[in-house]
């Protein structure tokens, strides 16, 4: 527990600074180089999403899966961390982390000293750790089509704050925006198969809201791939699609929640 208290401790210290030095690069985009201190916010941001995670799979798993809200969080906050660090290998969008950074600095310590939890057997907690990486993914992958349609039509009036301007080109935003909606759909696809084993009655279990909305979101999203390379969707277009999906996850989760609460809560 020591060292998961100290690498979780200096991982969120290494995600602050990182995020400092994004803000200052973002602050003075005009003035600076677009490459500047690239190596170093990227070499750090590793780091600290290294010690992110051995402080998380000591708190995750304690000889059988710990599954808690914090962990959530925490799991979540990594795996931006991680892809975000991928996806620079090939193009630079490591200003991107001022949304992703600081949000794991403060989840990364969040787990420490979190004691309500559900203990889960491997199988069950395989699913949920799928199904937490695919609604992760798509929700950073839809954060991602929110700032690219802003860029695009500020771009378009010519109205480019200083954020904007510090964003990966447009071309790249896209195809970043595409590349993350493709990782969600194969995750969220295992996250369905799998959950597939665990039912045993969708009614009795209260299942069936929260598996409608997720196969409808799951149909959405396959419907957008299919037709960005039959019919090219894209731009606008793509970023409707995009968030309407995730809309309809979320609404199989927050919204089933509301429905059964309004079903079954009076008796």
């Amino acid at each position: 527990m020591i060292i998961s208290g100290f690498s979780a401790l200096v991982a969120s210290l290494l995600y602050l600074f990182v995020s400092l030095l994004i803000w200052r690069k973002i602050r003075f985009v005009d003035q600076l180089k677009p490459n500047f201190q690239r190596k170093r916010i990227l070499t750090l941001a590793a780091v600290a999403a290294l010690l992110h995670l051995v402080s998380l799979s000591q708190t995750l798993w304690q000889g059988y899966f710990v599954f808690n809200f914090a962990n959530a969080l925490s799991m979540i906050a990594l795996l931006g961390s991680l892809i975000l660090l991928y996806l620079n290998r090939k193009m630079a969008c490591e200003t991107l982390g001022i949304f992703i950074f600081p949000f794991a600095a403060f989840t990364t310590i969040l787990p420490i000293g979190f004691n309500e939890h559900i203990q889960m057997p491997l199988e069950i907690g395989s699913h949920v750790l799928i199904s937490i990486a695919a609604y992760s993914i798509l929700g950073i992958a839809t954060a991602q089509a929110i700032l690219y349609s802003l860029q695009e039509k500020r771009f378009r009036k010519r109205q480019l704050s200083n954020l904007m301007r510090a964003l990966p080109p447009l071309q790249q935003m896209e195809s970043l925006m595409l590349k993350l909606v493709m990782i969600g759909f194969v995750l969220l696809s295992f996250a369905l198969i799998s959950g597939i084993f665990f039912v045993e009655d969708l009614f009795a279990q209260h299942l069936i809201h929260k598996t409608f909305f997720a196969f409808l979101s799951w149909f959405v999203y396959g419907w957008f791939i299919i037709g960005h390379y039959r019919s090219g969707w894209r731009g606008q277009t793509a970023v409707r699609f995009i968030i309407w999906a995730y809309a309809l996850l979320i609404l199989s989760f927050i919204g089933t929640e509301v429905i059964l609460y309004l079903l079954y809560g009076g008796e």
